[in-house]
């Protein structure tokens, strides 16, 4: 964790690394001339997540004095700093970590943008704004909402689909009241829904005001139904650690391009296994340990789709033969590239069987992507699943 932060900043890093993970998560980035850009800086893919935290105690003076001075202490001063620091980040192609390190932003044309105030110290006694606030859309947290909707929502895609969804509610011109609650309540009604703040299909009508009651988030987390989700989602987590697990190795120049000999910095493929949200990583986690243990399996490697046209492939081979192990799992890849509807990224991770091995343990990671295939991919691919006998030793899952 790094050094120098409040307590409050403190809560706040634990919260994003366990949400976001190491490799995105960047605590107190540097901006123009090398000041402090925001809290939080949350980058993977064309997500760019600006958070700031503020936290100021909140005075009760009777009236609406105590509001006004709390407002512009945390929320004001919150509000600037996001605003100055989309604009700076609009202006570069990368950004310098408290570190040192360098962050590749992504292009200007795919970056999407989201803003988070986390405001502190208001007790749950300050109203909660809510929407556009003059220059984009700010989604505000309080010491209530902030673990609800990093905790709950704690994969980079779960997180930034919530956020797409306040706002296009917010740009359909209805009036969201918050009855003594705040955004905690309002992922409730999001999950409760399927996902979805669309008020046609969820409440039969499109209302001009839609007011959130306080105890939806604290009957929801209390409920049966909720106890039976995050039993089935336990296993999801085996995909967190194994994405924590190449970062730990790509952040200590342990990861290395066989080929080249070199020390490689490629995230890509984890960018790839960061996208995935958690229903998704559940099913991964789940195929990945069966084909590691099940030693009655016949099958050389194992396919799973992935969202947002990707899909993932696992193969068993010994460390003794990494360079051929890695050969076989790029031409699998590319197999499954060309075979797969609907696909254009693929990963591979290749590893020894659990307890198979005498000289010790390894893994492999390839990536591939693909936007358009062509004659020429298609040729290759047809001379590589002659060679390897592909469909004949592939289990295949959707």
């Amino acid at each position: 964790m790094s050094t120098g932060l409040t307590p409050s900043e403190q809560f706040v890093t634990a919260l994003c690394q366990e949400s976001f993970l190491r490799l995105w998560t960047h605590p107190n980035p540097k901006g123009k001339k090398s000041k402090e850009l925001c809290d939080y800086l949350i980058v993977c893919g064309p997500h760019i997540v600006i958070i700031s935290v503020k936290e100021n105690e909140y005075r009760d003076t009777g009236n609406e004095t105590g509001w006004e001075r709390w407002m512009k202490a945390a929320l004001e001063k919150s509000f600037s700093q996001i605003r100055g620091a989309e604009r700076w980040l609009e202006t570069v192609e990368q950004v310098e970590r408290s570190d040192g390190r360098f962050v590749s932003l992504p292009e200007r044309t795919i970056r999407k943008y989201y803003r988070i105030s986390v405001s502190l110290g208001g007790q749950g006694k300050v109203p909660i704004e809510w929407g556009d606030v003059g220059s984009g859309f700010i989604h505000v947290c309080n010491e209530y909402s902030v673990g609800a909707l990093f905790q709950f929502l704690d994969t980079i895609t779960d997180f930034v689909d919530f956020l797409r969804a306040s706002e296009e509610l917010a740009r359909s011109g209805v009036l969201l009241l918050f009855s003594g609650g705040g955004i905690e309540d309002l992922i409730a009604f999001y999950v409760l829904q399927g996902r979805s703040l669309d008020l046609k299909s969820s409440v039969g009508d499109q209302p001009n005001v839609f007011i959130l009651h306080d105890d939806l988030w604290r009957g929801f987390i209390e409920s049966e139904d909720f106890k039976v989700m995050q039993e089935e989602l336990r296993e999801s987590y085996v995909w967190d650690n194994l994405i924590e697990y190449y970062t730990n190795d790509l952040l200590t120049d342990g990861m290395i391009d066989m080929h080249s000999g070199q020390v490689t910095n490629n995230e890509l493929a984890f960018v790839t296994m960061a996208l995935q949200p958690r229903t998704y990583r559940a099913g991964l986690a789940a195929s990945l340990l069966e084909f590691l243990n099940n030693e009655e399996l016949n099958s050389a490697a194992r396919v799973v789709r992935g969202n947002a046209e990707s899909a993932f492939v696992f193969t068993i081979g010994s460390s003794e033969n990494r360079e051929s192990r890695i050969h076989e799992l790029a031409l699998r890849c590319l197999v499954v590239r060309g075979r797969c509807s609907g696909v254009k990224t693929v990963v591979g991770i290749a590893t020894d069987r659990p307890g198979t091995s005498e000289i010790g343990y390894s893994s492999d990671i390839t990536y591939i992507h693909i936007p358009t295939w062509t004659e020429e991919h298609e040729h290759n691919v047809q001379g590589i699943q002659k060679d390897l006998g592909y469909f004949k030793n592939v289990t295949w899952e959707k």
